[in-house]
């Protein structure tokens, strides 16, 4: 009993000293993200307010104060819907025009209602309210519903809403004389303090907490960062869209309030071009054009920036010409700076800043001396490599030794650091610390330009293609073949495109679009990039994760071939199985640290696997198998056309369902139907008996099921996110109430799986796309675990991860089983499928042709009989 209380009270202490660890580091993020960024705006503020006092006389006063709040107001107010509808990735043009809409529909009813009184007024604003939601409802069915593009839809707005102003005023303002409705636009209170600035205080603190706390605010960032993972995460993303647009709309409204009661009239010009300034002063307030990340705080500080600059020109006696320069000149400017500002920066301590310098300083001497011969050279090392980043050294003293006309396997567990190596090697990282060597003479790799120019090409493990260019263009972008003068010969370049693709008999175009491809296609074609750039390093991230058995062998003779003329190969990998067929050394780090080098020859797989995770590990894939209870799951006559046949089949409580087969066979495209991702054309699914009607993944979610997508980059994460952001994301309606946030409770969900599955992060708050791929796998697994799910898919649940989170991902679901939750697992990996599988399905084209018990001895072999389109011999009827 005494060893248990110590157990539980050292796990207790340790927990409490992560949390701690995790706070501290929360708060430092903080503190670089957000406040260094609201300092340089008002510092930039504090200088315009300095340069203008100087510049234009009678500037530095009160009223010029007041005056810059009253001009600025309506733009602020816009500028609070334009944030969530460009965090969203999304533009708005007409939000000017729909001022102008909104303000001239609320001042007609008010005439004709006879001008004056408080329900005259009460009836006006509620017009301009009605007319502003209505024009951006508009624009969100044409954006969300329609699919047309933000720009063209918005900009088409922007015409009919401008036209319909000028029909209804008759080209003329419409003169407003109610005192109560002015009240917004001319009063003051507590002396000389603008009745509007009260009026957007109190919007901009709504929206605040909108944006901070509740699952809307959560939402936008999250379809604004993936919609993709969005929707497979349960949210409704095209119903989101049109309500984002509709708040933009909303707030084109209550704007238009204050522009009507400023003016003293609805004006049929009202609102031009200020649509642009909106969305300047979002873009300077750190609000990104891409989507995902922004701030109502920055947007505020954006808006008085700008309403500085106009001011401040207003009163110089220059022409306005100038000042429209000025003003563009000095946006840029800040929004450069901004950004430059805002990057994340290496932190070292001051003992380090020396070596630091040194290093730079040698960097730049040697910067001369990359101009090695590249057909001459034989050996590539790093020597003693360091790398930092916050709360985090990634590296630490790493070596790693290369030589041509060899394969040099690259290992160690998810975050050891071999990805953050491979950055530096392929110059997207710079490394603080360390020698680089080509032949023992010193390079310098400050980009990847530099990295290509030595020779070395990497292929990472996320696919670095363009989707909507074809497969030519993305082997040949930025090394495209020229004919004459500037014109691309497409011809040679197709051809070329074609051999290389064809050494891995793929049976497709040169001339599709990537985008259109499989996922195993796509890592070839990356592998068959990185070989048409005539290096002599090539890096190889997880090549095989994601290709079938027949394009790994023929990648395996491929990597054979290019090691017999001569080429270096850097295979990183966590299937051992291929370290012993293709490997000629082989290296492991731990923890950011070397650990040991040696021949692939002399060491063992239990040798590799005690120095990747310090400890021994029993048989990965083996579980306990339990007794199966009821059926969960039932799937009956599920098919889609051209995709797969109908297919029917049960899971049970405890119960493990493996899916083999080759790639395209229908594996995934079946789960996806399941889930709600596509839709089948017939079939049935039920749960617990109870027929369902899965129209969406939130359908499937509320029903208790649960999936793990095996593309985590475009349907796991969403990398702008924070790991806690990220964990709770399918769990929003049930870790809020009445749409606020439970933040204590998100904090406890993250704390607990961050720990049970033995994520590596300095802090919850940590964006997940600076973690490796295995601990954003662990994330993704865990956004699933925390929802207690009856079922869950798992896809490819160990693609791309180390040995021993695969054993820590099998044990767990292990875990799943003991506690009765059904699992169906889809894995290219054989000894996987076997291993952890109750029953297993195998497909081939669509079509069921086999399933076996996995309780008699099922061989690997009889599984691709199956796999290969003839049925197997341990058919189930």
């Amino acid at each position: 009993m005494r060893q248990n209380f110590m157990a539980a009270a050292y796990s207790f202490l340790k927990r409490h000293e992560r949390r701690q660890s995790m706070d501290k580091s929360k708060s430092k993020i903080f503190q670089n993200q957000q406040i260094k960024r609201y300092l340089f705006l008002l510092a930039i503020i504090l200088i315009l307010i300095v340069v203008f006092s100087f510049l234009a006389p009678g500037f530095f006063s009160v009223r010029t104060f007041f005056n810059i709040i009253r001009q600025n107001t309506s733009l602020a107010i816009l500028s609070l819907g334009i944030t969530f509808i460009i965090m969203l990735a999304g533009t708005d043009l007409s939000s000017g025009a729909n001022i102008a809409l909104a303000g001239a529909c609320g001042a007609i009813v008010m005439q004709s209602l006879g001008g004056e009184g408080l329900g005259t007024a009460l009836c006006g604003f509620l017009v301009c309210i009605i007319v502003g939601i209505a024009a951006g409802s508009a624009n969100g069915l044409m954006v969300g519903g329609l699919g047309i593009s933000p720009f063209m839809a918005t900009l088409a707005m922007t015409s009919v809403s401008r036209g319909l102003t000028i029909y209804l005023t008759n080209s003329k303002r419409v003169v407003v004389r109610n005192d109560y409705f002015n009240w917004f636009g001319q009063k003051n209170i507590f002396g000389s303090f603008p009745a509007s600035l009260l009026y957007l205080a109190v919007l901009f603190v709504i929206m605040y907490l909108v944006l901070n706390k509740t699952t809307f605010g959560r939402k936008t960032f999250a379809v604004g960062g993936n919609a993709v993972t969005s929707r497979a995460s349960g949210i409704k993303v095209i119903k989101h869209t049109v309500i984002v647009y509709l708040l933009g709309g909303l707030f084109a409204g209550f704007a238009s309030v204050v522009t009507v009661g400023r003016a003293l009239s609805a004006q049929p010009l009202a609102g031009q071009n200020m649509e642009f300034d909106a969305i300047t002063a979002v873009v300077i307030g750190g609000t990104s054009l891409m989507g995902g990340t922004g701030s109502l705080v920055g947007t505020m500080l954006g808006v008085v920036i700008i309403g500085t600059i106009f001011t401040g020109l207003g009163m110089m006696p220059i022409s306005p010409y100038y000042s429209y320069v000025v003003k563009g000149l000095l946006i840029v400017v800040s929004v450069y700076m901004d950004q430059y500002s805002s990057k994340e920066r290496v932190k070292v301590s001051s003992k380090d800043k020396k070596a630091q310098k040194e290093a730079a300083a040698a960097e730049v001497h040697s910067r001369h001396k990359n101009d090695i011969s590249i057909e001459e050279a034989k050996e590539l090392e790093l020597r003693g490599i360091v790398k930092e980043f916050p709360g985090v050294k990634a590296l630490d003293g790493v070596n790693l030794k290369v030589k041509r006309g060899t394969v040099h396997a690259l290992m160690g567990e998810n975050g050891a650091g071999k990805s953050t190596l491979i950055k530096i090697l392929s110059g997207v990282y710079k490394k603080d610390g360390g020698e680089i060597y080509i032949d023992g003479k010193p390079v310098s790799i400050h980009s990847p330009m530099d990295s290509q120019k030595l020779g070395i090409s990497v292929i990472y493990q996320e696919f670095a293609l363009v989707p909507e260019l074809s497969i030519t263009q993305n082997i040949f972008l930025g090394k495209e073949m020229k004919g004459t003068g500037p014109i691309v010969n497409r011809k040679d370049m197709e051809k070329k495109a074609r051999e290389l693709i064809g050494r891995f008999n793929l049976n497709i175009s040169e001339n599709k679009k990537v985008g259109d491809c499989t996922v195993g296609q796509q890592q070839m074609i990356e592998i068959a990039k990185a070989i048409g750039s005539n290096s002599w390093v090539i890096v190889m991230d997880e090549p095989t994760s994601a290709i079938t058995e027949a394009e790994k062998e023929k990648l395996f003779e491929i990597i054979q071939e290019l090691k017999e003329q001569g080429m270096a190969i850097i295979y990183i990998s966590h299937r051992m199985s291929e370290i012993f067929e293709i490997a000629d050394e082989i290296t492991v780090l731990r923890d950011g640290k070397y650990v040991m080098s040696s021949p692939v020859s002399e060491v063992t797989e239990d040798m590799i696997i005690k120095s990747m995770v310090g400890r021994e590990l029993s048989d990965v894939f083996s579980r306990e198998k339990f007794e199966p209870g009821d059926v969960v799951l039932e799937v009956k006559d599920l098919y889609r056309k051209g995709v797969f046949e109908p297919i029917s089949f049960t899971v049970r409580k405890g119960e493990v369902l493996g899916f083999s087969g080759l790639m395209g066979a229908g594996r995934t495209e079946i789960a996806r139907c399941i889930f709600g991702l596509d839709k089948p054309d017939g079939g049935e699914i039920y749960l617990n008996g109870k027929k369902l009607d899965i129209r969406n993944p939130f359908d499937a979610i509320k029903s208790g099921i649960a999936y793990v997508s095996e593309d985590r980059r475009r349907e796991g994460i969403v990398p702008l996110l924070s790991i806690r952001e990220n964990m709770t994301l399918a769990s929003l309606p049930w870790v809020s109430k009445a749409t606020w946030i439970d933040g204590k409770q998100e904090t406890s969900i993250a704390e607990e799986y961050i720990d049970a599955l033995s994520i590596k992060t300095p802090s919850m708050d940590q964006k997940i796309g600076k973690l490796s791929g295995g601990n954003q796998q662990k994330v993704c697994l865990g956004k699933w675990l925390c929802r207690n799910p009856q079922i869950i898919i798992l896809d490819e649940p160990t693609r791309g991860i180390d040995v021993g989170a695969k054993a820590e991902i099998h044990k767990i679901i292990e875990n799943l089983c003991r506690n009765g939750i059904a699992v169906i697992m889809i894995s290219s990996e054989m000894p996987e499928v076997l291993g952890s599988s109750d029953k297993i399905i195998v497909l081939y084209e669509g079509r069921k042709t086999g399933e076996f018990d996995c309780v008699k001895d099922l061989t690997q072999d009889e599984i691709m009989i199956a796999a290969s389109g003839e049925s197997g011999s341990g058919e189930v009827a």
